[in-house]
């Protein structure tokens, strides 16, 4: 499952005020996360993503992503166990002027149902 989204991020907010987008995903191994940073961001525009209220990127906890006319490539192994499989990305934009869009793709290798078994009769055609 590859589930991306724009997010524009408003003028002047600060981490306290910042943005919030929710990504509904479904249960399984979240194995890549980018963040696209178009020409312009200049470092204003920054975010994190969180795991309910587990920050899963960065990994410092004080720390952000931001960036320029970049795209960050971050390899994960994390894993969603249970439902609601939500991840939030909280970004703020210190810009006095401009609002900025930034974009958010997360990869997850959905997980089969039944596990091995399951994967197993899904490939021989067999019912569940």
């Amino acid at each position: 499952m590859y589930w991306s989204q724009w997010l524009t991020v408003t003028k002047g907010t600060t981490e306290a005020t910042a943005i919030e987008l929710e990504a509904k995903l479904t249960v399984g191994m979240i194995e890549e996360v980018k963040v696209f940073f178009p020409p312009g961001c200049l470092g204003y525009v920054k975010c994190k993503l969180y795991h309910f209220e587990h920050q899963i990127l960065p990994s410092h906890p004080q720390g952000y992503i931001s960036g320029d006319d970049y795209v960050f490539v971050f390899p994960m192994d994390y894993e969603i166990k249970s439902p609601p499989a939500k991840i939030m990305v909280r970004a703020w934009n210190t810009a006095e002027v401009y609002d900025h869009t930034i974009m958010i793709g997360i990869f997850l290798r959905e997980k089969a149902p039944g596990g091995l078994l399951g994967t197993a009769r899904k490939v021989l055609g067999m019912s569940e």
